[in-house]
C-alpha cells in the first residue's frame, strides 16, 4: 500500500516564507485564490522555493527491482530507504521480484524530475504503473499541495511539448492531440492517463 505525507508542520507558511525571503521580506499574507491552484502555478514555475517543502512516500508493496528503478531517478537529490536484502541480515538468498519496505523522501522538484522520467512511454513498464500509482494516491488525497503535485506529474514529452528523446522516440507523443498551453496538457494527460 502507497501512503503519502508531507513532514513539513506548516507546509503553506515554509513556502511562502521562501518567497518573501527572496524578495527581501520577512513574511507574506497567505494567497488569494484556491490552494489547489496556488500549487499547481508554483510548481509549473519550478522556482527554487519549491524546495522548502519535504514529502515521504511510503511503499510496501514495491519489488526490490521497481524500487531500484525509483531510487536510482536522483535529479533534485530525492532520499531513498530501501529495506535491506542481504542474506545474512533474512536469511534467505536475495529475490529481485521479492516485495520491500520503500521510502522515498522528496521535494516537489524531485518528486516531479522522477515523474517526468519515470511515466516516459519507454521507462520499464513496472517502474512507469509505479509512479502513476504513487500519483493516483496524490490526485486521491485531499491535500491540495499532493492534487497540485499530481496534476504536474507528466512525462517529459508533455512536460516539454515533444518528446526530447530524438531516434529513440516511442511515438506515443506522435500520436496525441495536445494543445501548447501547459496546464491544458497537464489537465488532458491526467485526464487520460489518471483515474
Amino acid at each position: 500500500m502507497i501512503t503519502i505525507r508531507i513532514k513539513n508542520a506548516d507546509p503553506l507558511f515554509d513556502i511562502r516564507e521562501a518567497i518573501a525571503a527572496t524578495l527581501g521580506k520577512d513574511s507574506l499574507p497567505a494567497p488569494k485564490e484556491d490552494l489547489f491552484e496556488y500549487y499547481k502555478k508554483l510548481f509549473v514555475q519550478n522556482h527554487s522555493v519549491v524546495r522548502a517543502v519535504n514529502f515521504r512516500i511510503k511503499d510496501n508493496e514495491s519489488d526490490k527491482a521497481t524500487a531500484r528503478q525509483l531510487l536510482r531517478a536522483t535529479t533534485g537529490h530525492p532520499q531513498p530507504y530501501m529495506q535491506s536484502s542481504r542474506p545474512d541480515w533474512c536469511g534467505k538468498e536475495r529475490d529481485e521480484f521479492e516485495k520491500v519496505f520503500f521510502l522515498h523522501d522528496h521535494t516537489a522538484e524531485s518528486f516531479l524530475n522522477e515523474a517526468r522520467q519515470r511515466l516516459c512511454f519507454r521507462a520499464w513498464k513496472p517502474a512507469r504503473e509505479k509512479v502513476l500509482d504513487i500519483v493516483h494516491t496524490m490526485w486521491h488525497s485531499d491535500d491540495p499541495y499532493f492534487k497540485a503535485l499530481a496534476f504536474c506529474a507528466v512525462p517529459n514529452c508533455v512536460h516539454q511539448f515533444g518528446c526530447p528523446e530524438g531516434k529513440f522516440n516511442c511515438g506515443w507523443w506522435d500520436r496525441q492531440e495536445f494543445p501548447a498551453d501547459i496546464m491544458s496538457r497537464r489537465e488532458k494527460y491526467l485526464k487520460e492517463c489518471i483515474k
